[in-house]
């Protein structure tokens, strides 16, 4: 199996709350993705309480037939509603309930989405993830959100074929050093939050602002959005902007050229409703920002990641 080095977040393609599903604009999402190289996209049972893999399962029935699929399964609801437990008969009650909402026989990539606080040993559920594999219902399995601790161990137990964590110029910062220690174990690395949903990108301040006051609404906040962090997480953005120019891309192109620059890293997912967005983000792979590196660095001191020593 082979990733795209861009991959698609699904769960902006909906529904949210109030919402109904827009099957048609999934479709025109994924194929104008497929078409700019983009060949995976992502989703979870914890996404918006299981109905965005249904809602991506309806569009690929009309999309491109080379498209991979990868999702989650979680150890209880959390976020939107989805959670099934980590318990090897809740594993696989949930792939096979990913399998119908989806509307395929196999899963390319199968992911534990964050770690279980409800006493279910790890042993036990990663065994689990084992067996879907054995059987033929899933391709590669992986962890999300997992301590480096907790990923050599399964890896010891079974091989981690991916971990998907968070890694963007603005936060996760110290998930670079969990990637790279992932890479030297032959184990790929996934990033999810690769633009700060959205503020990464060459949209004005007012703009993401309005965005994120509509999602106030349903409870979801953007912590590099509070009134101690605009600044310097704009100062960030800012700073990113000439660089982009210069290299006749985009803030979010230069964004997410730097993730693939990273140890570990192989692939960076960037989550849109917009097909011209897609394939602006599909761009990204094309952007080589080798030479920018000590200046995007440079524009990293600026952001709030950087502002206290707890975080340095």
């Amino acid at each position: 199996m082979s990733l795209s080095a861009v991959g698609l977040g699904g769960v902006e393609l909906g529904p949210f709350v109030g919402t109904q599903p827009d099957v048609r604009n999934a479709v025109n999402v994924i194929n104008a993705a497929f078409d700019a190289g983009i060949n995976w996209l992502d989703t979870s049972e914890n996404y918006l309480d299981s109905q965005n893999e249904t809602l991506i399962g309806e569009a690929l029935v009309h999309g491109p037939e080379g498209m991979l699929v990868s999702t989650k399964v979680s150890p209880r609801p959390a976020i939107s509603g989805g959670g099934s437990g980590f318990r090897r008969d809740q594993v696989r009650s949930a792939c096979t309930g990913s399998l119908r909402r989806l509307r395929r026989d196999h899963i390319d990539i199968y992911l534990l989405h964050f770690p279980d606080d409800l006493g279910v040993p790890l042993d036990e559920t990663w065994g689990a993830m084992s067996e879907l594999v054995d059987d033929g219902l899933v391709g590669a399995i992986g962890l999300s959100n997992y301590a480096i601790e907790e990923i050599a161990s399964c890896h010891a137990q079974r091989r981690v074929d991916v971990i998907q964590d968070g890694l963007n110029l603005l936060d996760y910062l110290e998930n670079r050093s969990l990637f790279a220690r992932c890479g030297e174990l032959g184990i790929a690395g996934t990033v999810f939050d690769s633009l700060s949903s959205a503020v990464l990108t060459n949209r004005s301040r007012t703009n993401v602002l309005a965005v994120w006051e509509t999602y106030a609404a349903h409870g979801w906040t953007h912590p590099l959005l509070a009134a101690d962090k605009i600044e310097p997480t704009y100062a960030v953005v800012d700073g990113l902007r000439p660089i982009a120019a210069r290299l006749a891309a985009t803030v979010a192109q230069v964004a997410i050229a730097w993730i693939l620059l990273q140890p570990g890293v192989i692939s960076a997912l960037a989550g849109t409703s917009s097909p011209t967005r897609v394939r602006e983000n599909a761009g990204a792979a094309t952007v080589d920002v080798t030479e920018e590196l000590e200046e995007i660095e440079r524009a990293m001191l600026l952001g709030a990641a950087f502002a206290s020593p707890h975080a340095m």
